[in-house]
């Protein structure tokens, strides 16, 4: 009788056993999740500190510095002259607004692009020379030309402020009919606002629409710039292949290539562009801001205007939102970041 009390007692213990490992492997278990969802959940908040930061720093200086023909003149440190003094033509360094990737701060990379060397969701009738660059463009990515003329026409009447139909185009009781909420009638508000103009999402596809958006601005009535101008819509607006766009692109490392005169000589096509169409000297107020990481892939963008007369703020975002970064933005940053990034930089790793 023992000897069976204590087989029933032995079997008991190893239960227990059993059930306490199993208990044990799955308090584990959960303890090892937790902790795997604070260290990701402690990442994001470093990422996301990161891209604010460098967000901010980039705004900084911009709106406190100066800018030369394709982009902002970094001095470290940062030099004020008085009104009227001459200005040295270059400082320790440049950051250039025509879309080149840079390296922030952490693993945030960024990219400023001047928004007058975008195409105008706003101004698809507006012609440079013998060229429409907002038709230009959908050509380019891919669009048919029976299309392009039908986009044409449902954006103006998109945004005119009266209900007169176009021919190809689209007034609120067409909208109506498709179960749409009606066209506002006034001026898009960001590029992602083309999506919702009438049979715009039928026509454009993801593959075509991911390479149009970058390419994209609603600004409009501003001239246009071909220093700062991204190679895609340097081949669009001017009508060449993408295989010559790339002596421009070198020539624009040396000097401005916004003069009709040598755009003509140097692609061999009358572009007979009215003056006003095009700026000379520096890069506008109008700049878009991309940042993202290489970990998610998320690119988040804003649009600001540079208001350093304003009584307000020294500048103003326009718009915002996030969109999935095109595989051409992994290429390599360049490796020189603006000064007071470095700085930045130096002192957050000291802090860590």
């Amino acid at each position: 009788m023992k000897r069976r009390s204590a087989g029933f007692v032995l079997v008991a213990v190893l239960w227990v056993l059993a059930a306490l490992a199993v208990l044990a492997a799955y308090i584990d278990g959960v303890a090892t999740d937790l902790v795997e969802d604070a260290r990701l959940a402690k990442r994001s908040l470093e990422r996301e500190l990161d891209r604010r930061s460098t967000r901010a720093t980039v705004i900084y200086l911009l709106a406190t510095g100066r800018m030369n023909r394709r982009g902002l003149i970094l001095e470290t440190p940062q030099r004020f002259f008085t009104e009227g003094a001459r200005l040295p033509d270059e400082g320790d360094g440049e950051l250039l607004v025509t879309g080149r990737v840079y390296a922030g701060l952490g693993d945030t990379r960024f990219a400023v692009q001047d928004e007058s060397g975008l195409v105008s969701v706003n101004s698809p009738e507006r012609r440079i020379g013998k060229k429409r660059p907002f038709a230009s463009l959908l050509r380019y990515v891919g669009i048919e030309r029976e299309s392009v003329g039908l986009i044409v026409a449902r954006v103006e009447d998109y945004i005119d402020r009266n209900q007169d139909l176009r021919m190809n185009g689209a007034e609120a009781a067409d909208y109506s009919a498709r179960g749409k909420p009606p066209p506002p009638n006034w001026i898009m508000v960001s590029p992602l606002e083309l999506q919702n103009v009438l049979g715009v999402d039928e026509i454009i596809s993801a593959e075509q629409w991911h390479r149009l958006l970058p390419l994209l601005s609603m600004r409009h009535s501003f001239p246009y710039n071909f220093d700062v101008m991204p190679p895609e819509v340097l081949a669009a607006v001017l009508g060449i292949d993408p295989q010559s766009v790339q002596p421009l692109l070198d020539d624009r490392e040396e000097q401005s290539i916004s003069r009709p005169s040598y755009l003509a000589m140097r692609t061999g096509k009358d572009l007979d562009i009215d003056p006003e169409d095009h700026r000379l000297e520096i890069p506008s107020s109008f700049l878009r801001i991309s940042l993202w990481h290489e970990e998610d892939g998320l690119r988040t963008l804003a649009g600001i205007e540079l208001t350093p007369s304003s009584d307000l703020a020294p500048w103003r975002i326009d718009y915002h939102y996030d969109e999935f970064a095109p595989a051409s933005d992994t290429r390599p940053p360049q490796t020189v970041a603006t000064p007071l990034l470095q700085q930045v930089e130096r002192h957050s790793d000291q802090v860590r």
